[in-house]
């Protein structure tokens, strides 16, 4: 079974730092420090900008990066200096605040003296591009530590999924060691990478970082995380939406689970990987619910359970069809496939597959003598058609 060894070394840093940020090719390269210099290793959650109308500083919840300008702030009334809002920032614990201008020395020394780190941008950078990039990074930072476990043990997803949580306060207590508020109830999606499209760590990779940030965008709540030979998605209610939306685009096949409680994630998961094994078998991948996997539902615990059962099932159903289709010029097993899906209508099914009535009639019969059975039994067309179904599934 694949693993994920590159996601487990080398070991994760437990913050996106000032530091980090400030680095050659980062959002902030070629800002100057010009305070706060013993504090780069501020861990950095996100970036936000300055209003230029009251409040001047939008919502925050510390760890956050300020972008300024003086346009930003010249507009206000009363007048607002870049010595009050390096003031206010550190009172609030942001991480740092970054100005494109001028920076006068009782800015300095008011970044000075509260200990916040105040860098000056250069005269042409642009505000929301740096924003933007700075966001960018922490959600994938966020990203990138979820798949990767703690130091000190599995991630509270991790040990969620492996039905390792007994009670809700313990689920809770893991969470919250994570800076973590989990939900009371998700659904689980288990999505792996289309057959040959990609490798399975850069899936994980992109996935994760693809959920993380809608996850800052939307404030959706999912949770992507590295399990096994998949990457498993908490997902909150409401939300299977926002999952299909952000992961558009990538060589996928995803299963999802029923929501339950968040205790019954295991359960949740198993329903998953059900759906998951019908979804990487169409052409197109995408999502499958498992509430609607309809009889593929009892043919998918059967192929997980006793697939020796099921292939014997097949080959019985289908074996004489399947030899003779080996070495004939018109296979014949087509031509039954239509029919059953057709309810056993000539008339459909002859104009499906492009044949006189007559040509249909006459390869039903062969096929009925090689059977055995007679197709217009509607018990027999059943065992057909489930025999059909199984067979993709078969192919692994």
């Amino acid at each position: 079974m694949p693993t994920w060894p590159s996601l487990r070394s080398p070991a994760m840093p437990q913050a996106l730092t000032l530091a980090d940020l400030l680095a050659t090719g980062a959002p902030l390269d070629g800002a100057a420090v010009v305070a706060g210099r013993m504090r780069l290793d501020n861990p950095v959650i996100w970036a936000v900008s300055l209003r230029p109308y009251a409040p001047a500083i939008p919502p925050v919840k510390g760890g956050e990066i300020a972008l300024a300008s003086a346009e930003l702030l010249s507009p206000h009334d009363p007048p607002i200096t870049l010595s009050d809002v390096v003031r206010q920032l550190s009172a609030l614990g942001a991480a740092a605040a970054a100005y494109r201008g001028d920076v006068s020395r009782e800015a300095i020394g008011a970044a000075e003296d509260s200990g916040l780190p105040l860098l000056q941008l250069p005269p042409d950078a642009s505000l929301p591009e740096i924003e933007q990039a700075i966001m960018r990074e922490c959600a994938l930072f966020q990203a990138r530590r979820e798949i990767m476990a703690p130091l000190g043990g599995p991630s509270w997803v991790e040990s969620l999924l492996s039905g390792r949580v007994a009670t809700a306060a313990e689920l809770q207590s893991l969470a919250a060691e994570q800076g973590v508020s989990p939900a009371s109830s998700y659904a689980v999606a288990w999505i792996v990478p289309r057959k040959g499209a990609v490798g399975l760590a850069d899936f994980a990779r992109q996935g994760s970082d693809a959920v993380a940030v809608a996850e800052r965008k939307r404030r959706s709540g999912l949770v992507a995380h590295a399990y096994g030979d998949g990457l498993a998605v908490l997902v909150p209610p409401g939300t299977t939406g926002v999952l299909a939306d952000v992961l558009f685009g990538l060589p996928f096949a995803a299963g999802v689970g029923a929501e339950r409680p968040a205790l019954e994630a295991p359960v949740s998961l198993a329903e998953a990987r059900l759906a998951a094994a019908a979804a990487a078998r169409r052409p197109s991948g995408g999502f499958v619910h498992y509430a609607r996997l309809g009889a593929d539902r009892l043919l998918l615990l059967l192929l997980r359970d006793n697939r020796d059962e099921l292939e014997r099932f097949v080959r019985e159903t289908l074996g004489p069809l399947q030899e003779h289709d080996s070495r004939a010029a018109t296979p014949l097993l087509p031509t039954v496939e239509s029919f059953v899906s057709h309810g056993g209508r000539l008339r459909e099914t002859a104009a499906d597959i492009f044949v006189h009535r007559n040509t249909l009639a006459y390869r039903l019969d062969r096929a009925a003598e090689l059977l055995g059975a007679d197709l217009k039994d509607p018990s027999t067309r059943l065992s057909v058609e489930l025999a059909l179904r199984a067979l993709p599934l078969l192919e692994d």
